[in-house]
């Protein structure tokens, strides 16, 4: 007989369960109709394309639904629902209720889902004559999205992850008794939680513009494709082109915020630490920008469609398998943003594969029929935006190939060692891609399309040339940048920064493309702000405490500070001024001080780091940013006593000593000596309920400086007290603990005081503001060139 099982909400899990089967099926329809209305011969076409509108129109429906299911079981706590009990808690607020919907492996997979829909609602309305085939591929892509997250069994096959399964069914649960009882879910109070890493502002807005950028992929991807579908291998850049700069915004949006969040809340000492699955994000933003600069060739001057096609094509692909290596779990010992395995990576792997051999089949298939050009000239744009795509797809695979060092392991079954230092590694390698991207930046602002003057490019390039020269002189002279790489990268960058400027201002009249020129002025400024920032940031936190942290805290970097005591550490002294708890974390003062010339200290500035409790998940330290304008002072707790949430006791025991009178017992490096026992009771008038019994010891240390104690054992009305004897001194306390069954003989307990400690680590971060700037700088150009690409598309389609 079944189990009736009380209070479960089943109707949601129904009707969203019901809406992703709509869902899948309806993706499956209107890719067959696409396909059908793409064919123009067929007499019934534009039936077959009105047919795949209204089939992917009630998809996007259905993903609408589901989604809204979703956020509905979670805001509601229904905690019978694994993935609401897995990230959802009842003190949650409600902008981190909201931020659960793609907190987790399928939450996110349908946000990605509902993006992709989004954009596909978009290209409906505006693609035109590309609508059939682009759609096509979009709905296609559809169904392998909406597959994964279907949920079904047969056998030992599993074809997605449901997230409505109900806890009670999910495989960890099947064989749990708790389960078995009707009322079970009377006894779940709260859920599991978010992950305490993942309760954070920027929660709110890194994923879920990281999905739009994803999605946003997907257009360019499916105009190349339909290009060559059609073969209409000119035709598919100019509609393409807005959606590909759209796309290198909000991916590039995402990586930055991602970027900004690691600053901010994450104890990664920087804002890029080369973790795997921030590379995976950057290769396809780096393949992307790419394609984007060989679209703009094969747009302008007809030949260079194959690498255009690749490139496009590719930065698609590498957005698949950067899911693969953040959702397959083989990178779950090297990444904190990946998550577990459950076996997610094959279906994941099929989709990647499957639109990659498409792909490459068209574009192979089609290889003879690209249009090219036979003698390419070297002193024209076209040629030297050809290099810069490649350096950039070269950049990407270095970055991808060490990234993917695990997944070799895994799938190939070698032995290769990832690189031990990791943000090292990838600064060597990348370093010269930075400078020869930084170089083409200047370059190429001079350099106009087709044949051009020697000596015209010369006269303008001298101008921002020299500046630059000039500039770096006086970085190299007073900022201390040194060492060959570091003066390349400073000569370069500052090079690409004015004469872009050069373009804004002096060539103004003749620049066709504001927005490119402000984000190449972002891109350079980026460049030359990681070099000042990070080739001089410094960790300033020695360990001048005098003890020993132990080997997992390098005395080089983390400083243990005591309650009240003032250490020096870098420009500043600091003093630990102690901390609060607010139910949830504790959060620290460190306080920065100053020394005036009389010798006093005064308050610099306070430190604030904090440190999230969560006992199911690990608990997060959280770094706290100083912020001024030319640096930032960046600390946070790398050890704090945790063991309990009140203060800790003030001594903790040392010793516990067995000791006959006049014996001399060693303790640590010093001697006690047990001189005398004394009894406040005459002689046979001893009360077992009311006594007092003093021991006259003395602590003799190595330096053979002698303290007198007369700790007290009493009891009263049958309670055993103490009155215990303190030696300041020492930072020792003495206790009578209780006497024995031998004569003359009694125990003592040595405490030692246990002041109130944390360990620290504080960094400065030198024109770090120059790097918010530049991304800033670097978006606002991109959104500028979209409104242009777009605005012109708009021209171009009312004059059709």
């Amino acid at each position: 007989m079944d189990i009736q099982y009380v209070g479960e909400h089943l109707f949601w899990g129904y009707f969203g369960r019901f809406a992703l089967f709509m869902a899948f099926f309806s993706a499956i329809v209107s890719a067959f109709a696409y396909w059908r209305g793409a064919d123009s011969a067929l007499i019934d076409y534009r039936q077959w394309k009105s047919w795949g509108r209204r089939a992917f129109r009630f998809h996007s429906l259905m993903v609408g639904l589901a989604s809204f299911a979703l956020i509905f079981i979670l805001l509601s706590r229904f905690y019978e629902y694994r993935y609401v009990w897995m990230h959802m808690e009842n003190d949650l607020a409600l902008g981190y209720k909201i931020a659960s919907f793609w907190a987790g492996q399928e939450g996110s997979l349908l946000f990605w889902a509902l993006c992709q829909v989004a954009f596909g609602l978009l290209l409906i309305r505006f693609a035109r004559q590309w609508e059939a085939p682009v759609m096509g591929v979009f709905a296609l892509s559809q169904v392998f999205m909406i597959s994964m997250l279907l949920g079904l069994r047969f056998g030992a096959l599993r074809i997605g992850f449901d997230p409505f399964l109900l806890l009670r069914l999910s495989p960890e649960n099947i064989d749990n008794h708790f389960f078995h009882n009707p009322e079970y879910l009377s006894f779940i109070a709260d859920g599991n939680g978010l992950n305490p890493l993942l309760r954070n502002f920027w929660m709110l807005s890194h994923p879920p513009v990281t999905f739009i950028g994803y999605a946003a992929v997907l257009v360019p991807f499916a105009y190349a494709l339909s290009g060559l579908w059609k073969r209409q291998y000119h035709g598919w850049i100019r509609p393409a082109l807005p959606w590909t700069v759209l796309a290198v915004f909000f991916l590039g949006a995402g990586i930055l915020l991602g970027g900004v969040w690691a600053y901010e809340s994450l104890t990664f000492g920087g804002f890029w630490a080369w973790d795997p699955i921030e590379n995976a994000s950057l290769v396809p933003w780096l393949i992307l920008v790419a394609g984007l600069h060989l679209m703009l060739v094969s747009y302008k001057r007809k030949h260079s469609y194959f690498p255009a096609f690749l490139f496009i094509m590719l930065s698609f692909v590498f957005v698949i398998y950067a899911t693969y290596l953040t959702r397959s779990g083989v990178l779950s010992e090297t990444s904190v943003h990946s998550f577990g395995s459950d076996g997610m990576g094959r279906h994941i792997l099929i989709y990647l594969f499957s639109f990659l051999v498409l792909g490459l089949v068209l574009l192979f298939r089609r290889y003879s029929q690209l249009p090219s050009k036979d003698n390419e000239e070297v002193f024209t744009r076209e040629f030297w935006l050809f290099v810069g795509a490649l350096v950039l797809v070269l950049s990407a695979f270095q970055v991808i190939f060490s990234t993917s060092i695990p997944v070799f392991n895994k799938l190939l079954g070698t032995n290769m060692a990832p690189p031990v230092d990791v943000v090292n590694y990838y600064n060597t390698w990348q370093l010269p891609f930075a400078v020869v991207i930084a170089i083409l930046i200047a370059v190429t602002h001079f350099i106009g399309w087709g044949r051009n003057d020697y000596k015209t490019f010369l006269k303008n390039m001298a101008l921002p040339l020299g500046l630059s020269l000039v500039v770096s002189l006086l970085f190299i002279l007073f900022y201390g940048i040194s060492g060959t790489g570091y003066v390349l990268m400073l000569l370069a960058s500052s090079f690409a920064i004015f004469s872009s400027l050069d373009m804004l201002f002096r060539f103004r009249k003749r620049l066709m493309n504001t927005g490119a020129a402000i984000s190449h002025l972002g891109m350079a400024m980026f460049i030359l702000a990681t070099l000042l920032t990070f080739s001089k940031k410094t960790t300033i936190s020695e360990n001048t405490s005098g003890y020993f942290l132990g080997e997992n805290f390098p005395e080089t970097e983390n400083l243990l500070l005591i309650k009240g005591e003032v250490l020096p550490m870098g420009e500043y002294h600091v003093t630990y001024v102690g901390r609060t708890f607010d139910g949830e974390r504790y959060l620290y003062q460190v306080d920065f001080l100053k020394e005036n010339k009389e010798g006093d200290f005064y308050l610099a500035f306070s430190s604030f780091p904090t440190i999230l409790l969560n006992e199911r998940m690990g608990n997060v330290y959280e770094p706290y940013a100083r912020i001024f304008p030319l640096r930032d002072i960046f600390t946070y707790v790398t050890f704090a006593d945790l063991s309990q949430q009140e203060l800790p006791e003030p001594y903790a025991l040392l010793d516990e000593i067995r000791i006959a009178l006049n014996d001399s017992i060693p303790f640590g490096n010093n001697i006690l000596v047990l001189n005398g026992i004394e009894t406040d009771s005459e002689p046979g008038q001893i009360d077992p309920d009311n006594l007092s019994i003093t021991a006259r010891a003395e602590v003799v240390t190595h330096f053979g400086r002698s303290y007198t104690v007369a700790p007290t054992y009493m009891i009263r009305n049958g309670q055993i007290m103490f009155r215990d004897d303190s030696i300041k001194d020492l930072d020792l306390m003495i206790r009578f603990r209780r006497v024995t069954d031998e004569p003359y003989t009694i125990v003592l307990e040595v405490y030692e005081e246990r002041p109130e400690f944390i360990i620290i680590k504080t960094v400065i971060f030198p024109l770090i503001n120059l790097l918010w700037l530049s991304i800033i700088i670097m978006l606002a150009g991109l959104w500028i060139a979209f409104r242009k690409r777009y605005l012109a598309a708009v021209n171009v389609d009312k004059k059709e």
